[in-house]
């Protein structure tokens, strides 16, 4: 019947063996374009792992790095739940919450990426973040005898010890992560002020992918530039520059490479109050970085393109919302979280928490808050981690044998 799986060629009677591939195989497995054109469509990171186990030439196209930027732009790497962590309840664990559905084959990936963080209930914890397929939180310990905070960075990353400056106090921090080859580098930004806030001291330490141990990256005094960072909204990292919202209509670059902060005005008429309505994202190159700016129901994505802002997109939400909300929809709407590369936005609206995939123009309800909740918290989204590993190479002796591959035949690497 149609759409129906064929039967796996027939064995010629020795267990193991398997006939030559059909000649319609074979000129598929030899046409290396044709095959790269069949790989690149099967749709899932995980699809695309089981691809590359087929045999050493398959692995070869599935690894290699124009493929992988050409498979992630066709098929980028999907959201597979959230953490919920409640900022009226600082001694509570995140709480996960999958998105669903989700395509056949990601179910059990999805289990996998709700664990639980009851292990840290009743600490003083905060998300830090989740990059790539790991979840951080950092514990907050303050040594006596040393006069010093420490906090632990888990999962994986070693304690931070922190001793302010005499008569300072600080006024902003943040962990930022960033993919260097295989692996992930992780830069903490510490901002101090002193107490006739006059001067402020911003110290940037860096734990780089394979080390143990935290080092200084820089430290820069400034008398007129990063004095107030807004702790929220969150800054982010892109290429080698740090982006942090600052004074209400303005945002501080810190350029990691010469150590140099200078600043950016927003656009005229948008600003970081204390609303809500305003967030960075990544773009997706080292250019710079969006603004999502949310007002009444018309929500504005600008590109910073140089020093200066284009608007690239405008949303109306009125008739997305009012798709499913008992109540008439009204203007508080807030922007609880912006996804990397401008594809999607975490809202609040009417007590709900409103999921936006922006190039799909798809507006949908994904959480309620209870009538026990009077705030709702901060979300961390989790993604698929990209990109995939593959099967490490065996140097063993293999035999080949067929079996079905989606819609159609697959050699198998049987290795002995």
């Amino acid at each position: 019947m149609e759409g129906e799986t064929p039967p796996p060629p027939e064995l010629d009677g020795t267990e193991g063996e398997a006939q030559p591939p059909p000649a319609c195989v074979s000129k598929v497995l030899d046409d290396e374009n044709l095959l790269t054109e069949i790989i690149v469509r099967v749709g899932c990171p995980t699809s695309l792992v089981r691809a590359a186990g087929v045999c050493r030439l398959w692995l070869s196209h599935a690894s290699d790095r124009a493929f992988l930027r050409r498979f992630r732009e066709l098929h980028p790497p999907r959201l597979l739940g959230f953490y919920l962590e409640q900022r009226e309840y600082p001694d509570a664990a995140a709480r996960f919450f999958p998105m669903l559905p989700q395509p056949p084959g990601l179910d059990a990936v999805v289990r996998r990426a709700s664990f639980s963080l009851d292990a840290y209930e009743g600490a003083q914890t905060d998300m830090a973040g989740c990059w790539n397929g790991s979840v951080l939180t950092s514990l907050h310990v303050y040594n006596f005898n040393h006069r010093r905070s420490e906090i632990t960075f888990v999962v994986h990353i070693p304690a931070l010890h922190h001793k302010s400056g005499e008569g300072n106090f600080c006024t902003f921090i943040q962990l930022f992560s960033k993919e260097e080859g295989a692996g992930v580098s992780y830069f903490y930004v510490r901002v101090e002020c002193d107490r006739l806030q006059t001067y402020s001291t911003v110290q940037v330490y860096v734990l780089q992918n394979g080390d143990h141990v935290w080092r200084t990256h820089l430290t820069l005094a400034s008398a007129d530039v990063l004095l107030y960072p807004r702790s929220s909204p969150k800054g982010v990292l892109v290429g080698n520059k740090i982006y942090v919202p600052c004074d209400p209509d303005e945002i501080v670059v810190l350029d990691l490479t010469t150590s140099i902060l200078l600043t950016i005005q927003l656009p005229q008429g948008v600003g970081f109050g204390l609303a809500g309505n305003t967030m960075l994202s990544r773009a997706d190159d080292s250019s710079g970085v969006y603004l999502i700016h949310v007002k009444e129901f018309q929500l504005h994505i600008w590109l910073l393109n140089g020093d200066s802002w284009l608007l690239v997109d405008t949303i109306c939400l009125r008739e997305m919302c009012a798709n499913f909300l008992e109540d008439e929809p009204t203007a508080d709407i807030r922007i609880n979280h912006v996804g990397d590369y401008n594809e999607f936005v975490f809202l609040e609206m009417c007590r709900c928490v409103l999921y936006l995939d922006i190039k799909c123009r798809t507006l949908r309800k994904v959480y309620e808050m209870t009538s026990e909740e009077q705030h709702l918290g901060d979300i961390y989204p989790f993604m698929m981690s990209w990109p995939p590993i593959f099967p490490a190479l065996v140097d063993s002796p293999a035999r080949f044998v067929f079996c079905p591959f989606g819609d159609f035949y697959s050699v198998l690497v049987e290795v002995t």
